[in-house]
């Protein structure tokens, strides 16, 4: 892997938004922005009224599998899964990283508004980064490894946003890494995606995503904004007595 050191620091330089106070939603990850960004009232339902959204069988697959692949690296598990055999040699010699102690799996980041390292629940969390394995590659440089069960055809943007955001909390929790790789491994198609970015690459995106979640924070609206693409998933215009009458098929 390219090693690559940097004199000056970005996030040494960013001057992040603080707002005066926080709204309902006072902590946000990639995939609660990304329901957010899509429709306000659904995170309205979901996190200000509390009504729990029905995962479907895709996601309670992924779930399991994620576990398998868990399992697998961390030794709990002797046989490697099924699921995980298009990926064979990676999840071995992942296994053997882990090993070595180079491996963090399941990782559960926290960060205050000022992007400090807090715990995942905490009063001051307010930014939260779910991944399934960080690798220690060297004192500088670092792999960010994300599990996908479902395409990657469709998804590039998506997921090419939620690698960058990747990357962001790892350079802000490992103030000495210079060198992030994240890579997606698509499970069920043997397929990859794998980006690499240096320390002030990567902290050139971190106000715009900064500024994003402020909104989503200080929200007062939860306005909705009903579309195919945005209704397609949302299990709350579904049923006799829906949770939201606006949506749309």
């Amino acid at each position: 892997m390219i090693k690559l050191t940097q004199d000056v620091r970005a996030d040494d330089v960013v001057d992040f938004e603080k707002p005066k106070e926080l709204g309902d939603v006072r902590a946000w990850s990639y995939s609660a922005l990304k329901v957010y960004e899509d429709c306000a009232y659904r995170t309205y339902i979901s996190r200000v009224k509390g009504v729990k959204e029905v995962s479907g069988p895709a996601a309670d697959r992924g779930t399991q599998i994620h576990q398998y692949a868990e399992d697998y690296v961390n030794g709990t598990m002797g046989e490697m899964a099924d699921e995980l055999f298009k990926f064979k040699d990676e999840f071995e010699a992942l296994r053997q990283d882990f090993i070595d102690a180079k491996v963090e799996l399941e990782g559960d980041w926290g960060f205050d508004i000022d992007w400090g390292v807090v715990g995942w629940m905490e009063k001051a969390t307010w930014a939260r980064i779910k991944l399934d394995a960080l690798v220690q590659e060297d004192d500088t440089s670092a792999r960010v490894i994300d599990y996908k069960t479902g395409k990657k055809w469709g998804n590039e943007i998506t997921h090419g946003q939620q690698g960058l955001l990747y990357a962001i909390g790892t350079f802000f929790r490992y103030p000495h890494l210079q060198f992030v790789q994240t890579e997606f491994w698509y499970l069920d198609k043997g397929e990859t995606t794998k980006k690499q970015y240096t320390r002030d690459q990567a902290m050139l995106f971190a106000p715009g995503f900064h500024r994003r979640a402020v909104k989503m924070t200080t929200e007062k609206d939860f306005a909705p904004t009903p579309s195919k693409d945005a209704c397609r998933w949302c299990s709350f215009r579904k049923g006799d007595d829906p949770e939201c009458t606006w949506g749309v098929s």
